[in-house]
């Protein structure tokens, strides 16, 4: 499962986000511990606006020990800014619900929305961040 922060500071480095969430996977007496199988940055850009958000992607493993884990982090700050944490839910067709399944395909692409109800055209993804952090170890930020 993947655990989203929603806008996280500018200045957040992939170890900020381990130490954040790290304490919440750990097991206890009779729980199991958990594991952090990945962790990114995306960095997105509200066109209208110019103006730039950050968010954080952790994939825990197992889906439990996530659940556990949103629930113990929520309410708490993060870096003294308080986030929104929830699943990350990718959808897709398949698992929308707002889609009618009992269409065929070239009806489905014809009447799809052309963007997000929300603010699709407007936001667009700049770069993903996590990729200027060097996997070694203590995950130096190289020179973006």
């Amino acid at each position: 499962m993947i655990i989203f922060l929603r806008r996280i500071p500018a200045t957040t480095k992939l170890s900020d986000l381990l130490d954040f969430v790290g304490p919440a996977i750990k097991g206890g007496l009779f729980r199991k511990p958990g594991r952090i199988a990945g962790v990114s940055i995306l960095q997105l850009q509200d066109k209208r606006y110019r103006a730039l958000e950050f968010h954080g992607l952790v994939s825990v493993e197992p889906d439990a020990v996530a659940a556990r884990a949103i629930k113990r982090l929520k309410g708490q700050r993060f870096k003294g800014k308080l986030v929104v944490i929830r699943q990350y839910v990718q959808r897709d067709w398949h698992n929308d619900p707002r889609q009618n399944h009992n269409i065929t395909v070239t009806q489905h692409l014809s009447d799809r929305r052309k963007v997000c109800r929300r603010r699709g055209k407007d936001l667009e993804l700049v770069r993903d961040i996590s990729e200027s952090f060097t996997s070694g170890g203590d995950f130096a930020r190289k020179n973006i």
